[in-house]
């Protein structure tokens, strides 16, 4: 099944979720982002935005931590399937989504989403610091937020991997994982074992970034449609302060655009979650502008601080 992904017609969705994690702040991201007119700018830009607004969270002073191997559970569930189910209804309505991040853990229902609504058909893009191949034999720390990629390839959790439907939800062979520096040993021994699709920060150091388009390509050739899951966290804290795990060693300004440029122009892009954006320690709304330029590029559109500049400069 092909979606086409020339369609300028987004659902904007937002999930105040941040019990993944311990990292209290991302649950302001969606708020934030609207602050900083997400919708205005990405309509300037050619997009007819149908807002559907935040789904309910509950704050975990509310909540049961549950198995201490998988913390709240069942409220991530609970928001998960409602993200699921609003991102597969844009998806069967012909639109492209665009969900706003909480933690990496939303990652789990719009992922199942467009999997039900496209039949499976669907390859991933997922950029991320960290593998979040966890399950939860393996978890550490008993974050969810770890956990949901191994989840959506069948690994793990049977909570987890069912989650909106039984079916596997990413086919091992149509995941890519770009941008990882910091891999736990389970992580690590899965991705070798199931000799899964990465493009480390190490290779684009060592090899620059035509290795990686040429994996975006195949990818490309082998699904009809690509979904982008971008935690903020694989940027370079320099330009992107404000996320739930700063990072001192990731992609800078010049390569995440490229790759955003590349990708919106050679891949039928249907939809993005952005995660992990935290306003606490955001300086001068860097993370935010950058956050909604890269959403504007995989989208295959242009939005830059040039495109804000002239704007606000041009004559009446």
């Amino acid at each position: 099944m092909l979606m086409p992904s020339n369609t300028n017609d987004l659902t904007l969705l937002g999930v105040p979720l941040d019990l993944g994690a311990n990292n209290l702040g991302v649950g302001d991201g969606p708020q934030v982002l609207r602050y900083q007119e997400i919708v205005r700018k990405l309509e300037h830009i050619g997009f007819s935005i149908s807002d559907s607004g935040d789904v309910i969270c509950h704050d975990r002073k509310e909540l049961e931590i549950g198995d201490h191997q998988l913390r709240y559970q069942d409220e991530i569930l609970r928001v998960n399937e409602i993200v699921a189910q609003i991102t597969e209804d844009a998806l069967r309505q012909g639109r492209r989504a665009v969900v706003m991040g909480g933690d990496h853990s939303i990652n789990l229902g719009t992922v199942s989403g467009v999997s039900v609504a496209l039949d499976g058909q669907v390859g991933l893009i997922y950029f991320d610091a960290h593998g979040d191949m966890n399950t939860k034999e393996s978890t550490l720390t008993g974050n969810i937020h770890g956990m949901h990629l191994a989840s959506l390839m069948g690994f793990g959790s049977p909570e987890l991997k069912q989650l909106h439907g039984d079916k596997t939800k990413i086919a091992k062979e149509n995941l890519l994982h770009v941008g990882g520096c910091d891999f736990d040993d389970a992580e690590l021994a899965l991705i070798e074992r199931e000799n899964l699709n990465v493009y480390t920060l190490l290779d684009v150091v060592k090899y620059n970034l035509a290795p990686l388009f040429d994996k975006i390509d195949k990818l490309q050739k082998q699904v009809p449609n690509i979904w982008i899951s971008l935690d903020l966290d694989s940027i370079d804290r320099l330009y992107a302060p404000g996320v739930g795990m700063p990072n001192v060693k990731g992609f800078t300004y010049r390569e995440i655009i490229m790759i955003a440029e590349y990708v919106g122009k050679n891949c039928n892009v249907v939809g993005i979650d952005i995660v992990e954006f935290n306003p606490l320690t955001d300086d001068h709304n860097k993370t935010a502008e950058l956050g909604i330029e890269l959403v504007a590029k995989f989208l295959g559109k242009d939005y830059c601080w040039y495109t804000n500049y002239m704007e606000k400069n041009k004559v009446s």
